[in-house]
């Protein structure tokens, strides 16, 4: 209508048809379009979603489509030829996401509740609060975050470590031929640990913190021993990998049950708030 206005009523030229298009041509290079695709300016990809195409089958094979079905991989891949690693690293994005929301839902239902600030016949008028569908209904494909005393039951004991899927998700490493394990006790809040550093053994031992919002571990008074002890002075906490950094770094507690206990790095509490 503005334009319209413009070239009807005050007969503006530069609102006529032929100078709006030409105006348009010009900011999005219309005219040079062809010339700017021989020259490779603009870049174009396309997918090919044809179900009798290799990318589509990769595609659909590589997708984790429920938590019970992302449980029942990790389960499987003890080993490098049991499950492909894009799999493995599927399952661990999927359970890590239901996670972040579950996590995220939680905090808010728990936040401190508006004070009724009006009264009615003596009766404080309550604000309605939002309420939040929750994302972690008991089911068995669903995702259960569980609450802190039933997973602080659940990671008390002996876990031996199964695999390690780097933070890019570009690979997979198995322990299946390394022996490293770490026990909790979640009643004196005290850990064991032994794994491998390098070409080194090195057994630990100490207490551990554990953030019941966030459930995240932070371990404290650690004794280092064996040919390895010496390595965790030297690197640092931020230069450890593998299984050195899987019984040293802050852990969050994505999942435990009585056969799986799924760990990441720990993440910044502002993720959450």
């Amino acid at each position: 209508e503005s334009m319209r206005f413009m070239r009807e009523e005050l007969k503006s030229e530069a609102f006529s048809r032929k100078q709006v298009k030409q105006t348009f041509v010009d900011a999005t290079g219309l005219a040079n379009i062809a010339q700017n695709f021989d020259d490779k300016i603009y870049n174009t990809a396309y997918v090919d979603l044809d179900r009798g195409g290799g990318f589509y089958r990769k595609l659909t094979e590589s997708v984790v489509r429920s938590i019970r079905e992302a449980r029942q991989i990790l389960l499987k891949a003890t080993d490098s030829g049991e499950v492909e690693r894009v799999k493995v690293v599927q399952a661990l994005r999927s359970i890590e996401r239901k996670f972040d929301d579950a996590l995220r839902e939680e905090i808010k239902r728990n936040a401190p509740k508006e004070e009724p600030v009006a009264f009615m016949n003596g009766v404080p008028i309550v604000n309605k609060q939002e309420e939040f569908e929750s994302a972690s209904k008991v089911g068995m494909d669903s995702f259960n975050l569980g609450d802190v005393t039933q997973m602080k039951e659940n990671m008390s004991g002996e876990w031996k470590l199964q695999l390690i899927a780097d933070s890019k998700g570009d690979g997979v490493s198995f322990y299946n031929k390394t022996l490293s394990w770490q026990y909790f006790d979640t009643d004196e809040m005290s850990y064991n640990a032994s794994g491998p550093a390098g070409f080194l053994k090195l057994t630990q031992t100490g207490k551990f913190d554990f953030d019941e919002e966030l459930r995240i571990i932070t371990r404290k008074e650690v004794e280092s021993r064996g040919s390895g002890a010496f390595l965790t002075d030297l690197l640092g906490t931020s230069n450890l990998s593998g299984a050195m950094a899987s019984t040293n770094l802050e852990q969050q507690i994505l999942s435990v049950d009585s056969e799986l206990l799924i760990t990441r790095v720990v993440v910044e509490k502002k993720k959450f708030t």
